[in-house]
């Protein structure tokens, strides 16, 4: 039965068992953000998850440093930053680059929506100085966009993208190389992620599709690099970009704006609609042509 269980070649767990116990411990350890809910009163389930999301991707996040430090140091017999979490003045770099380079995605989305009539912009909300403040009630100082809050917004996107680029680019994808070779993992990865967002709100079969070519791009990020961080950068920016700043949904999740916009099609293939640019056709030639100039930015690389 041994051999079933431990790779004698490698004295450790096969490569399937590792990412098993490696899920149960991330989503048991995840599970503590159903034992803060009924800490904040009386709501539900969608209030929780809109209203103090930054409670639970705080809890993702924690999970994930854990998770993965124990994977990796027990389970794949590795260093946590053999993952590619080494900290230099390259990561800052590849931080910033995928940040910006996910602004100029949203910039050039929102650009082309404009310019075709497929949206109309009724200006900036924003507010320097919000009557409400943090410390009285949460909800609606959140609800307001002002430096703030949006410092608050900027850092659940921070938070958000490295639980997803840590669990998805780091220990999964990397451990299902090791496992099948990088072709099936890298297709397995771009699967598992898009369908696990075919759950979100207002999702379809054409946003799962583009999904998977997102997480194709970060795996892109990764494979060129071989660091998270100019994915973790992109999911960071990308995240930031399309929902705070020019107004759209985040991929089926409403959050507070800065650009006021209203959709003048109800043609949803072409706008992204209710689940945001992932849901659109239009984002397809953009996220290519990003493809591209992520292969200029690292053509030197030697990894």
């Amino acid at each position: 039965m041994q051999p079933l269980f431990i790779n004698p070649s490698e004295a450790r767990l096969r490569t399937g068992w590792r990412i098993l116990l490696f899920i149960i411990l991330f989503w048991t350890l995840s599970a503590t953000a159903l034992i803060i809910k009924p800490l904040l009163g009386e709501i539900t389930k969608k209030e929780y998850v809109q209203d103090y999301s930054l409670i639970i991707v705080s809890v993702l996040a924690i999970s994930t440093t854990i998770a993965v430090f124990l994977g990796r140091k027990f389970l794949d017999k590795k260093t946590l930053l053999s993952l590619g979490l080494q900290f230099n003045r390259t990561a800052v770099k590849d931080l910033g680059v995928g940040f910006l380079l996910s602004g100029l995605m949203g910039l050039t989305f929102f650009t082309i929506l404009l310019v075709f009539g497929l949206i109309q912009f009724h200006g900036i909300n924003f507010n320097l100085y919000p009557e409400q403040e943090f410390t009285t009630d949460f909800i609606s100082f959140m609800s307001t966009i002002s430096l703030g809050s949006l410092s608050l917004i900027l850092l659940e996107n921070i938070l958000v993208g490295y639980w997803e680029e840590v669990v998805f680019r780091g220990y999964l994808l990397q451990n299902f190389a090791e496992g099948m070779g990088w072709v099936p993992a890298i297709v397995l990865s771009c699967i598992i992620y898009g369908l696990l967002h075919a759950a979100n709100p207002n999702a379809g079969l054409l946003s799962t599709v583009i999904i998977m070519g997102f997480g194709f791009l970060r795996i892109y990020g990764y494979l060129t690099t071989k660091m998270l961080w100019l994915s973790m950068g992109m999911h960071i920016g990308w995240n930031f970009f399309q929902g705070p700043v020019f107004g759209f949904t985040a991929s089926g999740h409403e959050k507070p704006r800065i650009s006021e916009i209203t959709f003048t099609s109800d043609k949803s293939w072409l706008t992204g609609g209710e689940f945001g640019p992932e849901g659109s056709v239009i984002i397809i030639p953009i996220l290519i042509f990003t493809l591209y100039i992520m292969k200029l930015y690292t053509k030197n690389r030697h990894c």
